[in-house]
Formats: structure tokens, C-alpha cells, sequence
């Protein structure tokens, strides 16, 4: 047995036994689309790779097992591209993968059926297949919500890939004698060997990077609101710990619901649960893209606002104050009035850690609660203009 059919036999075996395993992730994660299709084009692979072993050692092989062989390879990255969208929760087309899958057989088909046209052939085979890679790539490298590490080693791997197939190409098309494909294709196979570790262990590892991203959120995320909780939020403070200079500042609002037990006991817990998410939906309607809003306690939500300095931070407060005031909680038929406390802070770096400005904020707060609710109080020490304490002060609204 020669070296190349050992190569190709080897690749087959190596895509199969890949195709197990993998398939055992598939069974694991059964609600991942990106998953299955990844699963698709390992198939089409591995097929492939069985169909290569039935070329001639010397000599042309015939353009149908030719057109057949390398359209499965042409179907594998289409369907490694499509898995890739998927991952990053882009909508995949029918219509467009059709295409991908569809169009290297039939302008193979349309070529070869040429006198003399086998060669040019396969040189588009080769080269919508370098397109397919090509797209991955891009995929891959588009900013993303996601920051994950391994993708890129699968974006080296298919650009791994496009390169080997403009080069397969290139070689095919200027190839004066018989397309010896299976001889002459000994390097393009360990080179894929090589990419093809990459690309299917790379698979494995971002859907394991991002099953751990997405249990971390599960953990630092409260399953109520949807918003941080304590450990998102201390998270969240390490990080603006980390970034932040004496010249930035970050306003605090702490916030509480208003007579939130009495609420509970007339309207029930169900009603309660209601008028949280509530107040979460009407937070992130005042709240701007960079802040982050935590559910700091039962009824108590914390907001961090980097860069706002204290004017901008108090209308945010009272924006906020106000449109839950304005408008009662709906929930079946109850009606249910509510309205909230806040206080505020504002730190830099001259005001200590976000921990103990976190605490004055939280001191605010209970001031507020004192001098009748529904109702924004500024905490005593924070940076102003005038009097040392800044307190709006309400009607009550809804009783």
C-alpha cells in the first residue's frame, strides 16, 4: 500500500472516528442548530474522504466521481459555514446554503460536460470551495456579542483551507498532462489533515467555550428580571475597578420598591413576581447602552452608570422615579400602584472603592424611605453645587 492511499485511508478513519465523538455533543445539545449542521458537514466529509480512496493511482479519474467527490467537499464547507452563522445567532438562508451546496456540482456538470473542459472543471470546484472558506472566515471574524478565543482557530484553519484550495486550483488549471488527482494531491491531503484537527477540534471547543459562557450568565444572572445579580454585579465592579482612573466617574442609583410587602399580602407573591419584572423593563428603558443594572435584593436594584457625572445621574434617577409612578402595574385584572425610592452617588477616584460608594448610596436610599418614598435623595458626600443634600421631593401618585 502506498503512501498516498495510507494518507487517505488514514484521513477517512481519523474523520470517522471524529464524527463519533462529535456526535455524542450533538446528542448532548440537542436545541443547538449550529451543532447539527457542523454534524452535517463532518458527514460530507468523511464521505468524501471514502470517495478519494476509489481514484485511479495513475491517470485521470473520471470527472463524475471527480465532480462527486469534491461537490461532498464543497457541501461540508457550506455547511460549516452555515453552523458558523448559527453560533453567532445569524439567520442562515435556505436559500443562500442551497445555493453554496448546489452551485460547485452544477458548474462542474456544465463545464465538464465541455470537450476538454475536466481540468477547468475542477479548477471552479476548487475555487467556489476557497469562496466557501473564505466566507467562514469572515464570519468568524465579525465583531460578535460573544468575546470567545477559540473561533479563531478555526478561522486559521479555513483560511488554511482557502489557500490550499486556490493553490489545488491554480495547479489544476495549468496542468498540461492527465489530472492525476490522487498522486499529485499528496501535500493538499496532509495539509488538509492538519486544518481539519483544527476545524473539528475547534468545533468541540466553542461549543464547549460557549456552554461555559453561557453557565456563567446562568450564575451571574438573576432569573427573574433577566438583569445581573450580586455576582454578575460584583463581576461587573472588579471590571470598572480595573479600568477606571482618578478622572472617571461612575453615578450609582440604588433603588427600592415602595411597600413592597404590602404589596405581596394584598395582590398575592405571583402579582409581586409581576411588579419586579416590571420595574426591570421600565429600568432598561431610562438606562443607556453602557450601564448596568443589577437586581441587588428581593426589591432593591442597584444601576451603574459609567462616565455620568451628577446632573446626568439625578435625571436619570428621576426619570426613572417618575415613569413607574406615572403608570400602574398591569397584571390580569389587578391594577397595582407602585412607586420607588432612590438614591444616589456619584464615585471617582477620589472616592474610595464602588463598595463603599455603593454603601453611601445605599444610605441615600433609606433617607429617602425615611422622608416619605417615592422620592430621589442625593447621598450627603457626593460632588455638587450648593447644599450637601439634593432631595426631589414628590407627590404621591396612585395613593
Amino acid at each position: 500500500m502506498g503512501t498516498m492511499e495510507e494518507a487517505i485511508i488514514t484521513a477517512t478513519l481519523s474523520r470517522s472516528a471524529f464524527l463519533v465523538v462529535f456526535l455524542a455533543v450533538v446528542l448532548s445539545q440537542p436545541r443547538e442548530r449550529y451543532l447539527r449542521h457542523w454534524l452535517g458537514a463532518l458527514v460530507a466529509s468523511a464521505l468524501g474522504s471514502m470517495l478519494l480512496q476509489q481514484f485511479p493511482d495513475r491517470g485521470e479519474a473520471s470527472w463524475a466521481l471527480s465532480g462527486v467527490t469534491f461537490s461532498l467537499f464543497q457541501a461540508s464547507l457550506a455547511c460549516s459555514w452555515s453552523g458558523v452563522r448559527l453560533f453567532y445567532s445569524r439567520r442562515v438562508s435556505w436559500k443562500i446554503l442551497t445555493v453554496l451546496i448546489g452551485l460547485a456540482p452544477l458548474l462542474y456538470l456544465l463545464v465538464a460536460s465541455i470537450e476538454g473542459g475536466a481540468r477547468h472543471a475542477l479548477t471552479v470546484l476548487f475555487l467556489v470551495s476557497a469562496m466557501t472558506s473564505i466566507l467562514t472566515v469572515w464570519e468568524i471574524l465579525r465583531p460578535s456579542r460573544d468575546r470567545l478565543f477559540s473561533p479563531y482557530v478555526v478561522a486559521f484553519a479555513f483560511g488554511a483551507y482557502a489557500v490550499i484550495l486556490l493553490g489545488s486550483g491554480l495547479s489544476v488549471f495549468v496542468s498540461t498532462g492527465a489530472i492525476q488527482l490522487k498522486a499529485s494531491g499528496y501535500v493538499s491531503m496532509v495539509a488538509d489533515r492538519i486544518a481539519s484537527i483544527l476545524v473539528y477540534f475547534g468545533y468541540i471547543a466553542m461549543a464547549s467555550e460557549r456552554a461555559s459562557n453561557a453557565l456563567r450568565r446562568m450564575a451571574e444572572t438573576d432569573q427573574l428580571t433577566d438583569l445581573a445579580n450580586r455576582h454578575g454585579a460584583q463581576r461587573a465592579l472588579e471590571r470598572l475597578e480595573r479600568k477606571r482612573d482618578s478622572s472617571d466617574t461612575i453615578g450609582l442609583l440604588m433603588g427600592d420598591i415602595d411597600h413592597f410587602k404590602s404589596i405581596n399580602d394584598t395582590y398575592g407573591h405571583d402579582v409581586g413576581d409581576a411588579v419586579i419584572v416590571d420595574i426591570a423593563a421600565r429600568l432598561r428603558r431610562v438606562m443607556r447602552p453602557q450601564d448596568i443594572a443589577v437586581r441587588w435584593g428581593g426589591e432593591e436594584f442597584l444601576i451603574l452608570l459609567p462616565g455620568a457625572r451628577r446632573g446626568e445621574t439625578l435625571s436619570i434617577a428621576e426619570r426613572l422615579r417618575a415613569s413607574i409612578a406615572a403608570e400602574p402595574v398591569k397584571e390580569g385584572t389587578a391594577q397595582v400602584p407602585v412607586t420607588l425610592s432612590l438614591g444616589t452617588t456619584e464615585a471617582n477616584g477620589d472616592s474610595g472603592s464602588l463598595s463603599a460608594s455603593i454603601a453611601d448610596a445605599d444610605r441615600a436610599l433609606y433617607r429617602a424611605k425615611r422622608q416619605g418614598r417615592n422620592r430621589v435623595c442625593e447621598a450627603p458626600h457626593a460632588p455638587h453645587d450648593g447644599n450637601a443634600t439634593t432631595m426631589h421631593q414628590t407627590r404621591d401618585i396612585g395613593g
